[in-house]
């Protein structure tokens, strides 16, 4: 196995699941677990979470197809957009299809009808994000039309925040606003159509918004989405992270003083020093902006990568009274004895969020 690797601590992961259950009490729980679980491996997470979770979302048919593949069995939301040859694939693969324009039902209920099928069906809502979803006061006639189509079984009506992260923020309650009534129109309808606009921010900061079901994904794998909301829920205060980005010393050398490090020689030794090569670059996710500045944690001591991070490799100065060894553990993200480096601090080093740096991280580490 490739010595760069990412741990997955499952009894943190489903520890989050039941902490999470116990904050929005009734409510069903939807697990994302798009782009790779974010990060964590969508067939692995997804395996573990089914005993756990009411629902599972993805954001494409393949998605999706990979989970019915592998055996899953929870029902499973895609939340992206179809086109007309998907159609097929979705239905066979058990899979409730969102549904966002008047356009797209039509498109649907044609194909149902022409192959004497069946299929299961959200809408999706556009309160203010402005990415997809039917516009508010054009979402009843687009539920009458879905509701009498005879051939698609309307379970839900969802839709998403922008700003649900802030504690306090006018453009959240006004999504709540445009929502409710929507949700009061399908339920006078049927009760059981799952009403839902939740997502991580929603759960630590809105309890009123957890209406049918929530969708928490980057709380879910330990992470909030502010640092804010951390301290805002009793039962939210034991989520922590379940991945550690690890690896393990490669090659270890003595460099004189004033010699350079990698290409261009932007980092120059300043004394006779030890230097030791670590197996994960760029190529594997982990971004060539944080050359010379994130840390890495080896022996229980944190220490700076020493220059330019290469497509495969980096390089650790580890002083001239460093002790390490070819085999070593080396922790790039994750807790090694005392010494702990967070994602988020790898984020802030990124000028971006921790979605980002977990969905970047790609196959070639196990």
């Amino acid at each position: 196995m490739h010595p760069t690797r990412l741990d997955i601590d499952v009894k943190q992961f489903i520890h989050n699941l039941c902490m999470i259950r116990q904050q929005i009490g009734v409510a069903k729980l939807c697990l994302p677990v798009k782009a790779n679980a974010y990060g964590h491996g969508l067939v692995g997470i997804s395996s573990i979470a089914e005993p756990y979770v009411d629902y599972l979302a993805v954001s494409c048919l393949d998605e999706g197809q990979e989970l019915r593949t592998a055996g899953i069995k929870t029902s499973i939301l895609v939340f992206g957009s179809f086109y007309e040859e998907q159609i097929s694939g979705l239905i066979q693969n058990k899979l409730i299809i969102t549904i966002s324009s008047l356009y797209k039902a039509k498109m649907l209920v044609q194909y149902c009808k022409d192959e004497s099928l069946q299929a299961m069906v959200q809408i999706k809502i556009d309160t203010g994000m402005n990415r997809v979803g039917i516009r508010p006061h054009s979402a009843y006639e687009l539920i009458d039309f879905v509701i009498s189509s005879g051939v698609l079984e309307l379970s839900g009506v969802y839709s998403h925040f922008a700003s649900s992260e802030e504690l306090s923020t006018d453009i959240t309650s006004e999504q709540l606003k445009q929502f409710m009534p929507i949700v009061d129109y399908v339920k006078n309808i049927n009760s059981n159509i799952i009403c839902h606009i939740a997502n991580s921010g929603g759960v630590c900061n809105y309890p009123e918004s957890y209406l049918d079901m929530v969708r928490p994904g980057i709380l879910s794998y330990g992470y909030f989405p502010s640092l804010a909301a951390k301290n805002n829920n009793v039962y939210l205060q034991d989520i922590k992270p379940c991945l550690s980005l690890k690896s393990q010393i490669s090659y270890f050398k003595v460099v004189e003083k004033n010699l350079g490090i990698s290409y261009n020689h932007t980092y120059i030794t300043q004394q006779q020093t030890r230097v030791v090569t670590i197996p994960i670059g760029y190529g594997d996710g982990y971004r060539r902006c944080l050359s010379s500045i994130a840390p890495v944690l080896i022996g229980g001591n944190k220490y700076n990568i020493s220059g330019i991070i290469c497509m495969d490799m980096l390089m650790v100065d580890i002083g001239a009274n460093g002790t390490a060894y070819v085999g070593d553990e080396v922790v790039l993200i994750g807790q090694q004895g005392s010494e702990v480096i967070l994602l988020d601090e790898i984020a802030m080093l990124c000028n971006t969020v921790s979605y980002e740096i977990l969905c970047g991280f790609n196959a070639r580490i196990p």
